[in-house]
């Protein structure tokens, strides 16, 4: 029953009837993960998805040069390696967890069946992909042709619209990722970032929030500006 009342907070299954949901819960194995371990590696042979019920976990890859691009953050709810249950190929990235994390293990021999079975599961599982799709497309454009102040307004605004809600005065309080985190993922350096940052707050665009590690942001200030690009 525990796993069962743990998939119904996943979106992915959050519309999932008991019996659907009771189908699921059967094959996944929960696992307990301690902070900065490797869940998988790219080019691992991949055979299983994965859904996060606890923690947040690092998708990255790496590039010529050995240097780490960040391709995701992703916290509870999400799920990754989702591509094993559609093809046979390698691992498309390294996963790395970011903290404590509890995961759900699906296999895909388990699954596949499933799937056939519950199309709502398979759509769901599509739908996830091409919203990733689009967000990779995104990044990918943003690196192309912004400088790093653009691309970093974006990443906010994107943060910030996904991940939290706007408070009654229009703010959003949210905790960001770390400047080196943030810096990989948008092809920069720390020392970068960290200017751009520091910017902003003396722009009043980023304000401390009240809590460790919150930052109110000003997300129609970095609307505005992106606009002006």
């Amino acid at each position: 029953m525990e796993m069962i009342d743990m998939l119904k907070k996943v979106p992915l299954f959050a519309e999932l009837n008991e019996g659907e949901l009771k189908a699921v819960a059967a094959l996944a194995k929960s696992i307990e993960m301690r902070k900065k371990n490797i869940v998988f590696q790219e080019f691992d042979i991949g055979d299983s998805m994965y859904v996060i019920l606890n923690g947040e976990v690092k998708v990255s890859t790496y590039s010529a040069d050995g240097r780490e691009v960040v391709l995701a953050l992703l916290g509870k709810g999400s799920f990754f390696g989702e591509l094993s249950l559609l093809d046979a190929e390698p691992r498309s990235a390294t996963v790395t967890t970011m903290s404590d994390a509890k995961l759900a293990h699906i296999r895909r021999r388990d699954l596949s069946p499933l799937l056939l079975e519950q199309p709502a599961i398979t759509l769901k599982i599509l739908k996830e992909l091409a919203i990733r799709l689009r967000r990779t497309s995104r990044v990918l454009e943003r690196i192309s042709s912004m400088d790093v102040p653009h691309r970093l307004y974006a990443y906010l605004t994107e943060h910030c619209q996904r991940f939290s809600q706007a408070d009654d005065d229009g703010w959003y309080s949210t905790v960001l990722p770390t400047h080196q985190l943030l810096a990989d993922q948008l092809s920069t350096s720390r020392e970068t970032i960290s200017r751009a940052i520091s910017q902003l707050k003396k722009d009043g665009v980023l304000v401390q929030g009240e809590g460790r590690g919150k930052m109110r942001v000003d997300v129609d200030a970095l609307e505005d500006r992106l606009d002006e690009f």
